[in-house]
C-alpha cells in the first residue's frame, strides 16, 4: 500500500515553491532626436524602478536578469532605424572595482559614526553608483509608465558620494561611476571612475615571463643534442612567444582608454514597427539605450521584462 503524504508535508512543499509576487514588467517611452537620423542616449536604472513599482527596496549591488525586451513604434519605417542595449561588462575586474568602492564607502561611514550611540543611517540606505559619467550628467533617465502614459511616483533614490580631505583644506565631495575616466583633480573631484581607480591601485603581472637569463639557445649542454639547427630554433621560439599576457597590462577594460563605454549586449532594428530582443544580465541594474530614427522626435515604447527569481520575486545575483 502506497504511503500517504501528510498534510503538513504538503503545506511545507507548497510554501517552498511559492514565489514572492513582484511586478516584473517595466515600460518606458524614449523620444529620439529632434534631428532625424541622429543617435540619442537614454538610461534605465532597474533597481530604482523595481523599488518604485513594487514599493520595497531592491538593492543596486546585484546582477539583474532581463528576460526579454520588446520595442514598439507607431510610425517608424523599416530600415534606417536602430536601437541597442548596453551594460557594464560583468567580469572579475568590474566586480572587484565595485567591491572596493563599496568597502571604501562603508569604511568612510563607519569612521565618521564610530563614536555615535547608535546607527543613524537611513532605513533604505544602499550603495548606488552611476554607470558612467555620461549617466551622471545625462537628463535622459527614463521612468516607468502605465498604459495611459502615467509615470510611477518616485521616492528618494540618491546615488552615493565619497568625501575626502585630500588636496583641500575643507572637504572634497564627489560622485562615483563604474566606467570611464575620472572627472576633476585632487581636491576638486566631480566623479571618480571605479574601474580606473581599481586598475591604478592594483599590483599586476610583470611582462616577459618567465625571465630567462642570457640566451638559452647558446647553452653548451643544450647544444650537445643539437645535431642540426632545429633545437636552437625551437628554443628561440619558446623564449620569444607568449611571454607577455594577451591583455593590456596597465589598461583595464572599462577604465579611461580601454573600452571606457558600456558594452552592447543586444542590437536590433524595428521591422513593421516592432522588434523583440533576448535576455541579458545588467550589472547593478543599469542599462544604456542608444537609438536612432529617420523621423524627428520619434517615440519608441520599450517594454523590459525581468526574469522571475528568489530575490523578492526577481532573478538578481549578488555581486
Amino acid at each position: 500500500m502506497a504511503k500517504k503524504t501528510s498534510k503538513k508535508v504538503m503545506r511545507s512543499r507548497s510554501k517552498a515553491k511559492k514565489m514572492v509576487p513582484a511586478m516584473r514588467y517595466l515600460r518606458y517611452e524614449l523620444t529620439n532626436s529632434e534631428s532625424a537620423g541622429t543617435e540619442t542616449s537614454h538610461f534605465i536604472d532597474i533597481a530604482r524602478d523595481l523599488s518604485r513599482t513594487n514599493r520595497r527596496l531592491y538593492r543596486a549591488g546585484r546582477d539583474y536578469h532581463v528576460k526579454r525586451i520588446t520595442v514598439v513604434s507607431k510610425n517608424t519605417p523599416n530600415g534606417e532605424n536602430r536601437i541597442s542595449f548596453s551594460t557594464i561588462p560583468h567580469n572579475w575586474a568590474t566586480a572587484g572595482a565595485w567591491s572596493r568602492g563599496f568597502k571604501t564607502w562603508n569604511l568612510m561611514n563607519k569612521e565618521a559614526t564610530h563614536n555615535l550611540t547608535n546607527d543613524i543611517s537611513g532605513t533604505w540606505s544602499d550603495f548606488k553608483v552611476y554607470m558612467s559619467n555620461d549617466h551622471r550628467a545625462s537628463g535622459n533617465i527614463l521612468t516607468p509608465l502605465d498604459n495611459g502614459g502615467g509615470a510611477v511616483t518616485g521616492g528618494e533614490w540618491t546615488y552615493s558620494v565619497l568625501i575626502s580631505p585630500d588636496g583641500t583644506t575643507a572637504d572634497d565631495t564627489f560622485s562615483i561611476h563604474m566606467l570611464g575616466d575620472s572627472v576633476g583633480s585632487a581636491g576638486a573631484w566631480t566623479s571618480v571612475g571605479l574601474v580606473k581607480s581599481f586598475g591604478e591601485t592594483r599590483a599586476t603581472v610583470d611582462t616577459d615571463q618567465p625571465n630567462v637569463p642570457g640566451v638559452a639557445s647558446d647553452d653548451p649542454l643544450l647544444n650537445v643534442f643539437d645535431y642540426g639547427t632545429t633545437v636552437d630554433e625551437v628554443i628561440n621560439r619558446l623564449e620569444a612567444d607568449n611571454d607577455n599576457p594577451p591583455y593590456a597590462v596597465a589598461d583595464y577594460p572599462g577604465a579611461d582608454v580601454n573600452m571606457p563605454k558600456p558594452i552592447v549586449v543586444q542590437d536590433t532594428t524595428l521591422v513593421d514597427g516592432k522588434s523583440t530582443v533576448g535576455g541579458f544580465n545588467a550589472m547593478l541594474g543599469l542599462v544604456e539605450i542608444e537609438s536612432t530614427s529617420p523621423i524627428a522626435d520619434d517615440v519608441y515604447s520599450v517594454l523590459v521584462e525581468l526574469a522571475p527569481g528568489n530575490y523578492r520575486g526577481i532573478k538578481a545575483d549578488v555581486i
